[in-house]
């Protein structure tokens, strides 16, 4: 059983995101992060898990003329 012991709520991952609550949400809405539900209303995330996630969606810019 693994120990998770740098659980956020939705604001402490909003700060550490650099977005608002609401954007936090809409993530989570759109299933773009994983979400540990312990109750309807209580949520927290793992924050490596998170920013694993995110990193997904990264785009490289390819062959940019300076």
């Amino acid at each position: 059983m693994k120990i998770y012991h740098d659980l956020v709520n939705k604001d402490q991952l909003a700060k550490i995101l650099g977005l608002k609550r609401r954007g936090v949400e809409c993530l989570v809405a759109k299933r773009k992060i994983p979400v540990l539900r312990i109750s309807r209303r209580c949520v927290r995330f793992h924050v490596q898990s998170v920013l694993r996630a995110l990193r997904q969606f990264e785009q490289q810019e390819v062959g940019r003329n300076s």
